[in-house]
């Protein structure tokens, strides 16, 4: 009888580990659709970069995939210069041909990652709370409030993920207090974002 009840505890344990393991480890969701003409599949935390263009006045654009699917960027396309686009409206706002590179959290040491959910699921949760979108004034780096698409990534990472996707080459990393413009190119320099391809729309 101790045997059954031994046994019978050993795969309750199992079951709960296993429901752990897909709901808590593994958070970052892969959605079932790829982006456009691409094999790339959409997945929580996505870093979208636009190349520079009349469209991003010439220094790039930055956006990042919510816990919802949604694309989450600080933009002066909008009034309060944040908004939350369907993947359709937020490629709609590029013209056709348009490329963008996906950038996905792949740091040097194996998985899983919550960071990447915990970013997503922060940008969702505080893309409300811009009001103003300016790269000239107020550009501390905890000002969420008057904000830029890159600096709205950085944060995104910084508050929602603890994690600081700076790139190394400055010498010394950025932080909340920290003034400097971090550009949509500082991305590529950044040592946990790796691109893994790209799209059209």
């Amino acid at each position: 009888m101790a045997k059954v009840k031994l046994k019978f505890s050993i795969i309750v344990f199992s079951l709960i580990l296993s429901l752990f393991s897909i709901f808590y480890l593994f958070p970052s969701k892969i959605y079932a659709a790829n982006y456009p003409n691409s094999s790339i599949q959409i997945s929580t935390g996505d870093v979208l970069y636009s190349s520079k263009g009349w469209q991003t006045f010439f220094v790039g654009h930055v956006a990042v995939v919510g816990d919802d699917g949604k694309i989450y960027h600080s933009t002066p396309a909008v009034s309060t210069g944040g908004v939350g686009d369907t993947l359709t409206t937020y490629l709609s706002r590029w013209d056709p041909g348009s490329t963008f590179t996906v950038y996905k959290f792949k740091p040097d040491q194996y998985g899983p990652f919550l960071e990447p959910y915990n970013a997503g699921k922060w940008a969702r949760n505080n893309v409300g709370s811009i009001n103003n979108y300016s790269f000239t004034s107020d550009l501390q780096m905890s000002n969420i409030a008057t904000n830029y698409c890159s600096k709205f990534i950085w944060q995104a990472y910084y508050y929602g993920a603890n994690t600081n996707i700076d790139r190394p080459y400055l010498g010394n990393y950025m932080s909340g207090s920290s003034s400097t413009i971090w550009t949509p190119a500082d991305f590529k320099a950044s040592p946990v974002l790796k691109s893994v391809g790209s799209f059209t729309n």
